[in-house]
């Protein structure tokens, strides 16, 4: 965990962008001099200084001078001023002839900043995140829908108000909200070829993040993950001569471990993470020598009620409600994050919910007749695991088998387990964006996206058996790009970082689908992209909690 989301994530970004706090605006916002007016302005400085005039030399912007100063070693006597690095390229000029002053070249890109180039993309920390794309950046994260078992980052990302960063927040923003942000960004029609190659970069380093974390490893995994973490460090040398640390290097021995070892989960250290952070939080009355005993005695005790409220059926009233939702309040950081996720999600069956207790409590409502027939047809397929000899409400009057009730009862979201949520678009709209397949399509293999509109539980009485509820979901399906269009989605241009753009808008009609029908949440962001000319979503698949 540390030497990827800590090593290589936030390392990348602090120490290979140089994230620095980006809080305010520049306080004048100066029009960007093309390569032409570069030029025109450097021929200014030399006739200045031809004429000996530092009047005239001082209406250059400062980016200017410095660069011209740094380029032939001048350094300002007193304070780096524009004042004082035109007095001193003036004093050079008595001891030296003008003719022998050298003079940067101009940058292909228009800019505000005047500078050497650093290379031959002029790629370098001081201008790749700047406030310019940290403010599109957080006003991204704000507007990203996230599913709940993912933390959100906070929305003033680059700030030092936000406090440290926890290495889940470093894993969310640099996988998730980078992703959505900078490929729409340095893909645009106004990216130079420096903001591809940066892009590029990064987006090895994602990949590789990605395949190392997933919940399930093969050989062919292993490899791509070492594929791409090796040609995310050549890049760094090759556009930032980069000097290498010791994370870097582990990384390069990650993929014998994942060979070896299996997923990363069940060996990474986040369970040592997980008790650090109970101890930090946990208050003493500095009697050290009795503090691991306590720390002990309180944990267990915590470990058994937490385990008591999840592991029991409790009665479905108000008074029992209030109190888990209490807890739940109390423990809500608990159940979010990667950590619990990889916990949780490996105890089979943990926490369940009883359906029957559910559905007892609800009222019956009449499903519309498309959806019904639906239901009826995923219910009876003939592909399916276990074919139920149902038949419809209102078929044939004589048939003696069992009938499918129209009715049903509606809830706003589904707990699948501690940390597994679906909700709908009006009552839980975090949880509600999803990647799955229908099983009764043309093309049951196919990932679609969409979201949850409504949740029902449904009950019926299998021949033989006793009533179950089960329950179900209706989705409203994006609408796929056109071919035409497809070519101008960024996103697609790098599949493996699994995400796309669709069209904002739905199939009719919604789908209906069983809970094991669903892939994955996703993070959603819409807007309107080059090319395509109407609102579109980006549709950033997450994958963590099943082996895909």
């Amino acid at each position: 965990m540390h030497n990827l989301f800590l090593g290589e994530l936030r390392h990348h970004c602090r120490e290979v962008w140089g994230i620095y706090i980006k809080d305010k605006a520049p306080t004048k916002k100066l029009t960007p001099h093309t390569p032409n007016e570069q030029q025109k302005w450097l021929k200014h400085i030399v006739a200045a200084l031809r004429k000996k005039s530092l009047p005239s030399l001082e209406q250059p912007r400062k980016g200017y001078l410095v660069a011209v100063a740094q380029l032939n070693g001048i350094v300002p006597q007193a304070k780096l001023t524009k004042h004082e690095y035109a007095q001193a390229i003036l004093r050079w000029t008595e001891t030296h002839s003008v003719e022998a002053l050298k003079i940067p070249p101009v940058l292909n890109k228009d800019t505000a900043d005047f500078h050497i180039a650093a290379n031959e993309y002029d790629i370098s920390k001081r201008g790749i995140l700047t406030f310019e794309v940290i403010a599109q950046l957080r006003s991204d994260i704000a507007t990203t829908y996230l599913p709940s078992w993912i933390e959100r980052p906070p929305v003033n990302f680059g700030s030092a108000s936000h406090g440290k960063l926890k290495a889940d927040h470093w894993r969310t923003v640099c996988t998730i909200n980078m992703v959505i942000t900078l490929v729409r960004l340095w893909s645009s029609s106004t990216a130079t070829e420096g903001d591809r190659l940066l892009l590029e970069n990064f987006t090895h380093l994602v990949i590789a993040v990605d395949l190392a974390t997933r919940r399930s490893m093969d050989a062919e995994r292993a490899r791509l993950f070492d594929e791409h973490m090796l040609a995310y460090l050549q890049g760094l040398r090759k556009l930032f001569e980069h000097k290498l640390v010791p994370n870097h290097h582990l990384s390069l021995h990650l993929a014998t471990c994942l060979m070896m070892f299996g997923p990363v989960h069940g060996w990474w250290g986040y369970p040592f993470e997980r008790y650090n952070g109970i101890i930090q939080r946990l208050n003493t009355n500095n009697k050290i020598e009795e503090i691991p005993l306590t720390f002990m005695r309180l944990f267990c005790a915590a470990a058994e009620l937490r385990w008591l409220i999840a592991s029991t059926d409790w009665p479905a009233t108000d008074e029992f409600r209030d109190m888990l939702e209490a807890l739940n309040r109390a423990y809500q950081d608990a159940a979010r994050g990667t950590r619990v996720v990889d916990v949780f999600t490996a105890i089979p069956g943990f926490s369940e919910t009883s359906f029957d207790s559910m559905f007892n409590d609800l009222d019956d409502v009449r499903l519309d007749g498309c959806l019904y027939t639906q239901l009826v047809t995923l219910i009876t397929r003939p592909n399916a695991s276990s074919v139920l000899s149902f038949i419809r409400f209102d078929d044939d009057l004589n048939d003696p088998r069992p009938r499918l009730s129209p009715h049903v009862r509606h809830i706003g979201k589904l707990n699948m387990d501690r940390s597994l949520i679906y909700g709908t678009r009006s009552q839980n709209i975090r949880n509600s964006f999803v990647c799955f397949r229908n099983p009764t399509s043309e093309d049951p293999s196919l990932v679609r996206a969409g979201q949850i509109s409504q949740i029902f539980l449904h009950r019926r009485v299998p021949e033989g058996q006793g009533k179950l509820v089960e329950p179900f979901v209706v989705v409203d399906e994006y609408v796929r790009l056109s071919p035409e269009h497809a070519a101008h989605d960024p996103y697609r241009r790098i599949p493996l970082l699994d995400t796309q753009l669709y069209y904002n808008r739905f199939h009719e009609p919604a789908v209906v689908l069983r809970p094991s029908d669903i892939i994955c949440h996703f993070a959603a962001f819409v807007y309107t992209p080059e090319g395509i000319g109407e609102p579109c979503a980006v549709v950033r698949m997450l994958d963590r909690v099943r082996a895909s």
